[in-house]
């Protein structure tokens, strides 16, 4: 027998053990999930003999079969079960080794972060969750929750009334998304990331800078964007923000005028005529009709 096919004999027997140990993991996790399926359902109303059943099961399928995605899930129920019992420190164990041995289950591993990092502010340990927060910005920068981290760090500060902290943790959000800009891996990403930006400087208060980046997103015709909104907001900051009411009703006429099935347009028509100008952009070139006075209305 060639070398050659020696290699490809080896490479085929692996490749059906793999299997075979892969749809053997799959198995027993959806039996655990059967046994325990009251318990899965709500932990938080199972006994601690019911938690601690299910997660024999769990651990026996991640001690079978290492390196399997089961594996990795059966990781990821174990700390769910400890969670609903409210036994923060070993759920947080357990979420630690989906990140120690299943880091390349990128979704898995961004679950775990989050978990670890609600645990930690449901105990009211905020700055463990606040660097664990930071963890999945870091590691899991072009998904949802890793582009929304910064922004919920500072909203949390916030929440707490440390507005310095908060105003700390908004600037290095704006750091961070600055640059994350050129790097964005496709132009829809990129003015997401935009996006996001103008939510930080709107937390800082920086209403020019975010007026800019809104012109920019409003004339862009890449995806990824949610134009009527943008506008929205756009108007909603001239008008409470920087008192110009003429540029206000300007951008809400853009918006029923670009947009005319879509529903923010008729927020937009009843924002126009609460700052006294016709609902309908087309009759901006007539008066708008006087409001009702006592007197006009014969009250005296």
């Amino acid at each position: 027998m060639t070398r050659r096919r020696w290699h490809g004999l080896l490479a085929a027997a692996l490749l059906v053990a793999g299997c075979s140990e892969g749809y053997r993991a799959e198995r027993m996790f959806w039996r655990a999930q059967h046994d325990h399926a009251a318990v899965l359902k709500d932990p938080t109303k199972a006994t601690p003999q019911q938690v601690a059943a299910a997660v024999h099961s769990f651990e026996e399928i991640s001690h079978k079969t290492p390196g399997t995605p089961w594996a990795a899930r059966s990781q990821m129920m174990i700390g769910t079960l400890y969670l609903g019992q409210k036994d923060y420190d070993k759920a947080r164990e357990s979420f630690g080794l989906v990140l120690q041995n299943y880091n390349r289950y990128q979704d898995l591993a961004l679950r775990a972060r989050v978990a670890i990092a609600k645990s930690f502010e449901v105990q009211g340990k905020w700055e463990d969750a606040v660097r664990v927060y930071k963890d999945v910005s870091e590691y899991h920068p072009w998904s949802r929750l890793g582009l929304e981290a910064p922004l919920y760090i500072g909203a949390m500060y916030e929440q707490r009334k440390e507005k310095t902290h908060a105003m700390d943790a908004y600037e290095r959000a704006v750091h961070i998304y600055t640059r994350m800009v050129p790097d964005s891996p496709t132009p829809e990403m990129a003015m997401q990331v935009r996006g996001y930006l103008t939510l930080a400087y709107q937390r800082l208060g920086e209403w020019d800078k975010a007026i800019a980046l809104l012109e920019e997103l409003a004339k862009a015709e890449t995806g990824g964007v949610n134009r009527p909104l943008v506008l929205l907001t756009l108007g909603s900051i001239y008008d409470s923000k920087l008192s110009n009411k003429d540029k206000a009703a300007e951008v809400y006429g853009r918006l029923i005028h670009d947009f005319p099935e879509n529903p923010l347009g008729k927020v937009a028509r009843e924002q126009r005529k609460k700052l006294g100008f016709p609902d309908d952009p087309s009759e901006a070139g007539k008066p708008a009709l006087p409001q009702a006075t006592p007197s006009s209305t014969g009250a005296r």
